[in-house]
């Protein structure tokens, strides 16, 4: 499978750019024990005093990670691997990840551009079982919904994306309900 893309929107003028391409994970305290996504879904009210003072604009103070949320904090998340999609603007991966059952609300996990070794990894797995990345040469969702999920762990920061809000744009029926994801994603690992 070949993914390569050229983004059309330079980093720089991402919403919260500085948040979505951290990669010194060693400043971040790591949750010990592993998570669901029933785990994050719980982020979204409690934390919402919080998340509606974010701003998206990349360079505004307001968009840097807010600590004592969970972005100030790298979780090792288990769940199943639905759907993998790149996205054309910035040639991110965005993974939905849910539970076992196929109808369950999922979270979006992203692998930026630049962890390019997770990227090929994913690349390789996925073409290893005959499963398709929705932008990387196939274009309907039909096609790269998986019909079964991958048991998978992600190892990631928390961020609450505010430039997806709740039952808007954040992916397709299955992501609405929540803005929070793990993004950016430092490693996904495939259960056998």
């Amino acid at each position: 499978m070949d993914c390569s893309c050229t983004p059309f929107v330079p980093v720089a003028d991402q919403h919260r750019s500085a948040a979505k391409h951290e990669t010194h994970y060693s400043r971040y305290a790591v949750k010990k024990d592993t998570i669901t996504v029933r785990y994050i879904y719980t982020w979204q009210e409690k934390y919402d005093p919080v998340t509606s003072t974010i701003r998206t604009k990349p360079s505004s103070p307001a968009s840097l990670r807010r600590s004592g949320t969970p972005e100030d904090t790298l979780y090792i998340l288990k769940g199943y691997m639905w759907f993998v999609k790149q996205e054309p603007n910035d040639c991110d991966f965005h993974i939905e990840i849910g539970t076992r059952n196929e109808k369950d609300t999922r979270i979006v996990v992203e692998v930026t551009r630049e962890n390019k070794e997770v990227q090929e990894k994913i690349e390789k797995e996925l073409s290893r079982r005959h499963l398709y990345i929705k932008g990387c040469k196939h274009s309907h969702s039909g096609d790269t919904h998986f019909g079964k999920g991958i048991s998978v762990i992600v190892r990631g920061l928390g961020f609450y994306d505010a430039s997806h809000k709740p039952d808007t744009n954040h992916g397709d029926e299955h992501t609405r309900k929540y803005s929070w994801e793990l993004h950016p994603v430092q490693d996904i690992i495939f259960l056998r």
